[in-house]
C-alpha cells in the first residue's frame, strides 16, 4: 500500500512561490486596514468645474442671452480624508457668478464667482475661492436676421460657352446679439476659379459676413445657418441661329415677305449638345392674322424657345413691324345658315338668337370683291357650358374657306339658346 503524505506547515512555508503569494496578500490586507484607520486629512484641487451663470426671467423673458464667456470652468481646493478625496469630482461642486441675476441691460459684466456642494452632507470642504474669482461675460439682446448670398466668384468661361451658376442655398440666417448683426450688410461668398471652365463642376466656398463698408466680418459670436454652399457651374455650348416669325390664322398663299420686317433676326442661345445640333432657327410666339389691321403695326413678339434653351441675346422679345396698308376691308353678312355648334349633348336642343354676324375681311381688293357669304363658315364651341340652359353668349370662329390672300379680322359671338331636349 502507498503511504499517504503528511501536511507539514513547516514545509508549506519553505515552498518559495507560497512565501510570495502569501506575502503580497499580506501586504495588501496591511496597507487597507493602515488606509480605512488613517483619520489624517489632506487637500486636492478640483478642475474643470462648469461655471453657473444664470440671468434673471425678466431678463430672459425680454430676450438678453449671454453670448460669450458663458462656457467658462474654474477649480477649488477641498479638504478632507483621502478616502473622500478620492471620490470627489467637478459634478460634486457648484460654482456660480453671484451677480448675474441683476443684469437687466446690454454690456459687458464682471462677475463674481462662488463655490458650494451640491450635497452640504459630503464629507468634504473647500478651502479656496474659486480660480478664477472674477470672470467676463457680455450680454445682449438676440437678433435674427436673413441676408441673400451674394455671388462674387472669379473665372473665366472658354470661348463658345455659356455658364450659369446656381447655390445650394440663396439666402443664410444670421443669429447673435444684436449689437453685432446690426453691423451686418451683406453676405457672400468670394473665390478664384482657376483655368478656362468648359464643362459642369462644383466647388464648395465659405459664406463670409461685410458691413457696409465692405469690411469682413468675423465675430464667433454670431452664428449662420450654413457655414458654406456649393456653387453649381452649368456649361453649355453656345450658337447663334435664326429667328423664324410664326402665325396662326395666316391666309393661304399669302406671301408677306415684302411687308415683313423684325429684328433681332438672329440670337445666340446656349442648350445642351443634343438639343442644340438639332436647332437651326428659333421661332416666335405665334401672331394671331385675326387681330391684325389693314395698317402698319409694330408688335413685340415673346420668343417660343424649347426647353433648356437659354436666350443669351440682348432681346428677350422679337420687335416685329408688318405694314398691311396696301390690303383693303370688306364687311360681308353671314346668316346663321352657316353656322354650326360644336360640343352640345344630345340631350339638348339649341336655337340661334343670332340672326347673322357681319364679318369683317382683310385682303388684296381683287380677291375680297370674289368672296361669297357661302365662303365664310361659324363654328361655335359649347363644350363648357357645363349644363347651363338658357341665352348663352359663346364665342364664334369665323373662317374663309379655299379663299387665298385674305383673312378675317376681329373676334365674334354668338347667342343661342339652349333647352333641355
Amino acid at each position: 500500500m502507498k503511504s499517504r503524505r503528511r501536511f507539514s506547515l513547516s514545509g508549506l512555508f519553505r515552498n518559495n512561490k507560497f512565501l510570495l503569494i502569501f506575502s503580497l496578500v499580506l501586504a495588501v490586507i496591511i496597507w487597507v486596514i493602515m488606509s480605512l484607520s488613517n483619520t489624517n486629512e489632506s487637500d486636492t484641487v478640483i478642475n474643470n468645474i462648469p461655471i453657473q451663470i444664470n440671468l434673471s426671467d425678466d431678463a430672459s423673458n425680454n430676450g438678453l442671452r449671454i453670448f460669450s464667456g458663458n462656457d467658462q470652468t474654474a477649480s477649488v481646493t477641498v479638504k478632507g480624508n483621502r478616502i473622500t478625496l478620492g471620490s470627489i469630482s467637478s459634478d460634486d461642486i457648484v460654482v456660480s457668478a453671484q451677480t448675474a441675476g441683476t443684469i437687466s441691460t446690454s454690456g459687458t459684466y464682471a462677475l463674481s464667482l462662488s463655490a458650494r456642494k451640491v450635497n452640504s452632507a459630503d464629507n468634504f470642504e473647500i478651502i479656496s475661492s474659486p480660480s478664477p474669482s472674477v470672470i467676463t461675460v457680455f450680454v445682449d439682446h438676440a437678433k435674427e436676421s436673413k441676408f441673400k448670398i451674394e455671388n462674387k466668384l472669379k473665372y473665366t468661361i472658354a470661348d463658345g460657352y455659356h455658364c450659369d451658376v446656381t447655390l445650394s442655398t440663396n439666402e443664410v440666417k444670421v443669429a447673435g446679439p444684436q449689437s453685432e448683426v446690426s453691423k451686418i450688410a451683406s453676405a457672400a461668398i468670394e473665390g478664384n476659379i482657376g483655368g478656362e471652365i468648359r464643362e459642369d463642376k462644383s466647388s464648395e466656398f465659405d459664406i463670409k459676413l461685410y458691413d457696409n463698408t465692405g469690411t469682413e466680418i468675423s465675430n464667433g459670436m454670431i452664428a449662420l445657418s450654413e457655414k458654406s454652399v456649393t456653387a453649381n457651374f452649368s456649361v453649355l455650348p453656345e450658337k447663334e441661329v435664326p429667328v423664324k416669325i410664326q402665325y396662326n390664322n395666316k391666309p393661304n398663299n399669302l406671301n408677306i415677305d415684302s411687308f415683313l420686317e423684325y429684328s433681332p433676326s438672329k440670337i445666340l442661345i446656349a442648350a445642351p449638345s443634343k438639343t442644340l445640333d438639332k436647332l437651326d432657327s428659333v421661332s416666335t410666339e405665334k401672331i394671331d392674322f385675326n387681330k391684325l389691321s389693314n395698317k402698319k403695326e409694330k408688335l413685340t413678339v415673346p420668343l417660343d424657345l424649347p426647353n433648356q434653351v437659354v436666350n443669351l441675346s440682348d432681346s428677350k422679345n422679337i420687335i416685329v413691324t408688318l405694314d398691311l396698308r396696301s390690303y383693303k376691308t370688306r364687311t360681308i353678312t353671314v346668316s346663321n345658315d352657316n353656322f354650326t355648334v360644336n360640343g352640345l349633348s344630345d340631350k339638348y336642343n339649341y336655337s340661334f338668337s343670332t340672326d347673322q354676324l357681319n364679318v369683317r375681311l382683310k385682303g388684296p381688293k381683287s380677291k375680297l370683291n370674289s368672296i361669297k357669304p357661302s365662303d365664310i363658315s361659324c363654328e361655335i364651341d359649347a363644350y363648357d357650358i357645363d349644363g347651363k340652359t338658357g341665352s348663352i353668349s359663346l364665342p364664334a370662329v369665323v373662317k374663309l374657306n379655299k379663299v387665298d390672300s385674305c383673312w378675317v379680322n376681329g373676334e365674334y359671338k354668338v347667342n343661342i339658346y339652349v333647352s333641355k331636349a
